[in-house]
Order: C-alpha cells, then sequence, then structure tokens
C-alpha cells in the first residue's frame, strides 16, 4: 500500500513526470468544457423578456447582473457579466435570447430595454428579433 501511494504521489505531484500532466489535463478537461459550453453563445435560440433583478459585482469577477425569464411557463433564472456600456436600471425588463436545446442557457441584452406597450409573449418565445428590438 505504501509503494503504491508513493507511485501515485510522483506521478501526481511530481512535476519531472509526463504522466502527471496527462492526468491534470484529464481530470480538468470536463470543467473547461463545461465552462465553454456555459458560456458560449447561443447560435439557435428564441426571443422573450427578462426581469432584471439584481446587478452585483463579486470581489473576484466581473459585474454581473442577475434575471429570470419564462420560456412555456417555466421560470428559470440566470445570470450573465455584464458589459458597462449600457445604462441598466434595476429592476427593470431587457430583451433575452435562450437556448432551444436547453430553455437554462440564455444571453440577455441589456441595452436593449422592452417597451412597456409589449404586455405577452408567446410560450416559446419570438422565433426572429422583434422589429422594436432591430432598431437599438
Amino acid at each position: 500500500m505504501k509503494k503504491l501511494l508513493k507511485k501515485l504521489h510522483y506521478y501526481i505531484f511530481v512535476w519531472s513526470s509526463k504522466w502527471n500532466r496527462v492526468f491534470f489535463l484529464i481530470l480538468i478537461s470536463p470543467l473547461f468544457l463545461y465552462i465553454y459550453y456555459k458560456q458560449s453563445p447561443i447560435k439557435k435560440g428564441n426571443y422573450t423578456i427578462a426581469y432584471a433583478t439584481k446587478l452585483y459585482w463579486p470581489i473576484i469577477s466581473y459585474k454581473r447582473i442577475e434575471y429570470n425569464y419564462n420560456v412555456e411557463n417555466k421560470n428559470f433564472e440566470a445570470t450573465n457579466i455584464y458589459a458597462l456600456d449600457p445604462k441598466v436600471i434595476i429592476p427593470a425588463r431587457y430583451l433575452v435570447q435562450f437556448s432551444l436545446e436547453d430553455h437554462s442557457f440564455s444571453t440577455i441584452y441589456p441595452s436593449i430595454p422592452v417597451p412597456d406597450s409589449i404586455r405577452e409573449v408567446p410560450p416559446e418565445g419570438w422565433k426572429i428579433l422583434p422589429e422594436w428590438a432591430k432598431k437599438k
């Protein structure tokens, strides 16, 4: 048992070994894949209204905007990195694009506020960018 632990210690922690790099890559590759998939822009998605509820700034990260939206009568809550360009008002309504495969993946557009004249959204959202949003 001691010999096995010594061998594992060598392969994992001793940087002169090539196997520890392989082990480390195998260990962290799912994390990078998850981050890439979760943070990648949505290629195919519908649009709906997001209700921005909170704007906060974690100490070790970028400013974030927290929002919720409804798709097919299911409520989803999400956060996105907040770009400093637009002036965001909390609480307010903004356009959000959500993924067709997994409705919990979304991207909010704080530069496109939803006018008060828009009251309802189709249950599955708008398939294309609405006319009122193209002007912005």
